[in-house]
């Protein structure tokens, strides 16, 4: 669930600013039209070759009002001008909490507890604009920022207590579990700017990647005529019952059922059912996961939930087997060893397993092409 867990300090003079789209030509070529930003915070422009667009940079979009990060903080989001035929909404990981200990953020949290501009995507992976292998270096780009300790789809602010030590006695703190109303201001934001894409791809890493699903039913769902794809980058092994009762404790599961493909969901909402009950409503939308079978961060919070000694591949392949009985199209590629995340590392483009390159792999899925189950096998 966790992607680069670190402290940061919540910068209080965040400012506040009015965001005005204009959506013009490039004289670069005739497809491509790209937006173009004045008076966002952070937004640069930085030299480029006279044949390519110029990269503007990424915007910061504040979230406005019902949202915040987890201890009350403001909130932004991140957006990359680009192709408004094309668009890429990414949900970033940052860990989870869900008790005194684990989400205090006086001791060391289990999440990240707040955004700043360190949070803006670095240059590598999907992000790498300058690389001319990067299938959605000429998307726009939408970057949903996560400091709420939920997935990204909390919905309710919970009280906890620490516990009594013999410097300090019991005390209680409130974190805002309020993933979901941030994620959803992105969502307008780019319903509201963006009318009319052709191609989507809907992805998140980490905690973000169990978001990932259930957004893209609300992506998809707005864009009823875009061609939509969603992958979920390393946390497919989270089959637990103590899933359900995170969702119920962040209150998202009442959430989750308020959307049309979960309001018929029977039994407990957990993570494999985000996958399923949209595939069956949205047989249209591409499912898909990219995990590693001993991926260390989800064999950490495994254990912190009480699941010891677990097979990460067994699980994954019983996940796996679930979601495509719900959607047969769901495609998975499974790769060696103990890497959390990839979609924004070098190791995008690098990565093959039997003989299928990631990137490729990838490109694929989205542009609406064949692809296969991948993993590993002996006579590879």
């Amino acid at each position: 669930m966790i992607s680069g867990i670190r402290r940061k300090t919540i910068r209080l003079s965040f400012i506040w600013v009015s965001v005005t789209l204009i959506v013009l030509a490039w004289p670069v070529s005739e497809r491509l039209r790209s937006i173009s930003f004045k008076g966002v915070e952070g937004l640069t422009e930085t030299p480029s070759n006279k044949s390519q667009a110029p990269d503007r940079g990424w915007g910061k979009i504040p979230g406005g009002p019902g949202t915040s990060c987890s201890t009350g903080g403001p909130y932004f989001f991140f957006v990359r001008p680009g192709d408004p035929q094309r668009l890429l909404i990414h949900f970033q990981g940052g860990g989870a909490c869900w008790n005194g200990v684990n989400c205090d953020t006086r001791q060391r949290p289990t999440f990240d507890p707040s955004v700043d501009d360190n949070d803006q995507p670095k240059q590598a992976g999907i992000f790498d604009v300058a690389n001319p292998q990067n299938p959605f270096k000429d998307f726009t780009m939408v970057f949903v920022s996560y400091c709420t300790g939920d997935a990204h789809l909390g919905n309710r602010v919970v009280t906890y207590s620490t516990q009594a030590t013999d410097s300090r006695p019991t005390s209680t703190f409130q974190i805002h579990h309020e993933g979901y109303p941030n994620a959803m201001a992105a969502l307008r934001w780019s319903f509201a700017n963006l009318p009319s894409p052709k191609t989507i791809f809907v992805s998140g890493e980490s905690a973000g990647a169990i978001a990932s699903p259930f957004f893209a039913v609300l992506v998809a769902a707005h864009y009823s005529r875009s061609k939509v794809a969603q992958l979920g980058d390393s946390a497919g092994g989270y089959r637990t019952p103590a899933v359900t009762k995170l969702l119920e404790g962040w209150g998202a599961s009442e959430t989750i059922r308020n959307v049309t493909p979960y309001r018929k969901q029977e039994g407990a909402i957990n993570f494999e059912t985000l996958y399923t009950a949209a595939a069956r409503d949205l047989p249209s939308v591409r499912f898909s996961q990219f995990n590693t079978i001993e991926d260390s961060t989800q064999c950490l919070f495994l254990r912190l939930v009480g699941v010891e000694n677990a097979s990460l591949e067994r699980l994954l392949e019983q996940n796996y087997a679930d979601i495509h009985e719900a959607s047969p199209d769901f495609r998975a590629f499974t790769a060696p060893g103990k890497t959390h995340t990839i979609l924004s590392r070098p190791e995008f483009y690098q990565l093959e397993v039997s003989g299928v390159r990631f990137r490729d792999w990838v490109t694929d899925l989205v542009m609406g092409r064949p692809v296969k189950n991948v993993k590993l096998t002996m006579d590879n």
